[in-house]
């Protein structure tokens, strides 16, 4: 059985302890389906099999730390075929340190924020994804064109879902809902969100509302209804409940949250970005920052949901059962690792 040391910054919860976004979920998905699938995974990250506090900003500090002195023991005392550094930031740094001293074969994942570095740190991350035996990214046009520039050739494996967890359901007829479930950074949109959905001509009906799942202490109103951010195992409940995702993100790497809407056969508006155009139609598309267009496209889903959208829900769960189900993106996950164990 092939093992791997999979370094990560968050295992289902953030490097701080708070709830995880795509990338930590991602990372408990992978190595769970991995483990079904006879490959042995160990974890050092916050929630793994060696999780360790990494409070505030002194995180950047204490995770590479901890994680070089756990990796070097584990590797010391145990055993591992492949190191995995999921993140091209610290995890692989750390990664290029230990792949360094015990001559173990080594896999990088790049993840939304890695590729934006730029300067001295854009460079330190480029000389260490050279010194990879394998670079992986998400089917994000813009990222691999980034890699290939900086005279990287990755390997493309998208974001693996649980299609059979988001799926769909027959919703309750009567108030139309929207859902909003980024968090509350402003490269999420989350601004964005709040001034499309206060605008004037969406308080004039009754039957529709806006729920923001960020941050429950903003008070709500007879339209727009402010949440707690959800944790992940909450999410399938929460999309049941409404008919529209909005992703008004500035940047993504692949939106996993929004591949498990389009899953749980919601229909979905999403900011004009690499990954977004890809998979959906353009009239369903905004320019991120674009409060009018994302207001004009809320207005008709209100008014006019069937005729907009038309059969956009289906296509959605096909899309995402056919390209992005957790068993078909952990296959490769899995070819990779053993492909270079054997190498």
């Amino acid at each position: 059985m092939t093992k791997v040391l999979m370094l990560t910054l968050g295992y289902g919860r953030s490097v701080t302890g708070r709830i995880g976004g795509g990338t930590e979920m991602g990372a408990e998905r992978l190595a769970r389906w991995l483990r079904k699938n006879c490959v042995d995974v160990y974890v050092i990250g916050y929630g793994g099999d060696i999780s360790f506090p990494s409070p505030g900003v002194f995180w950047r500090i204490t995770w590479p730390v901890m994680s070089f002195f756990f990796g070097l023991s584990y590797l010391i005392f145990g055993s591992a075929d492949v190191i995995y550094a999921r993140y091209c930031t610290y995890p692989l740094f750390v990664g290029v340190a230990l792949k360094t001293i015990f001559r173990k074969k080594l896999v990088a994942s790049v993840h939304g924020g890695d590729i934006r570095h730029g300067g001295i740190a854009g460079r330190i991350i480029t000389f260490c994804m050279r010194r990879c035996d394998r670079v992986v990214c998400y089917d994000n046009d813009g990222h691999v064109k980034e890699l290939k520039r900086r005279g990287i050739d990755p390997i493309v494996i998208p974001n693996g879902i649980e299609t059979d967890v988001f799926k769909p359901h027959k919703r309750k007829l009567g108030i139309k809902k929207a859902i909003y479930a980024g968090g509350t950074r402003e490269i999420k949109g989350f601004i964005d969100i709040i001034k499309a959905s206060n605008v004037d001509t969406l308080k004039t009906q009754k039957g529709f509302e806006i729920h923001v799942y960020a941050d429950g202490t903003i008070k709500s109103d007879s339209v727009v209804k402010f949440h707690n951010k959800v944790p992940h195992e909450s999410l399938p409940k929460v999309m049941e409940s409404g008919q529209l995702f909005v992703l008004p993100s500035y940047a993504e790497g692949v939106p996993s949250a929004m591949l498990e809407a389009m899953s749980a056969g919601m229909y979905v508006i999403a900011s004009d970005l690499d990954f977004t155009r890809k998979i959906l139609n353009k009239k369903f598309l905004f320019r991120a920052g674009d409060i009018n267009a994302i207001t004009k496209l809320l207005i008709k889903f209100r008014d006019d949901m069937e005729g907009f959208f038309q059969d956009q829900d289906v296509n959605n769960r096909k899309i995402a059962v056919e390209k992005y189900s957790m068993d078909k993106c952990g296959w490769k996950w899995k070819i990779l690792i053993e492909g270079l164990y054997a190498r």
